[in-house]
């Protein structure tokens, strides 16, 4: 499968969960700090975590936060027509790469919802993984 088709599906998936009201459309950042577990899965045996406490309590913002401590750029796309990010690589690791793209998952469920839109919780894990898209 390649990039643009993933990218396009990944995307439809996040519209429906926008039109269907099961997605708050609102950023979610709070003035209180929340604690979360970040692991971000390169998918070649490296695994990097962090235990991160930020203000704003996106996945996204979590992704942005353990970037800082890991010393890698995060590159996305915002799609207006979708009200989404999408995110193309962590690090040197760039979606498409042997057919892999990044999925985050919280609390060992996939993201359904963009992940600026994705609200954490106290104690959440939050799991960034380079992994097929099926």
């Amino acid at each position: 499968m390649n990039k643009k088709l993933c990218s396009m599906i990944l995307l439809a998936i996040v519209l429906f969960a926008i039109s269907s009201g099961c997605v708050d459309q609102e950023r979610n950042n709070t003035n209180e700090e929340i604690t979360a577990t970040v692991k971000i899965d390169f998918g070649n045996g490296t695994i990097d975590t962090y235990e991160i406490t930020i203000k704003n309590n996106t996945v996204y913002d979590f992704l942005l936060e353990a970037a800082k401590k890991g010393g890698y750029a995060i590159k996305s796309t915002y799609y207006g027509l979708y009200d989404s990010m999408f995110i193309d690589s962590i690090g040197n690791v760039e979606n498409g790469q042997d057919n892999k793209y990044w999925i985050y998952y919280i609390n060992g469920e996939s993201g359904s919802v963009g992940s600026e839109k994705q609200k954490v919780e106290n104690n959440d894990l939050i799991e960034w993984k380079f992994e097929t898209f099926t």
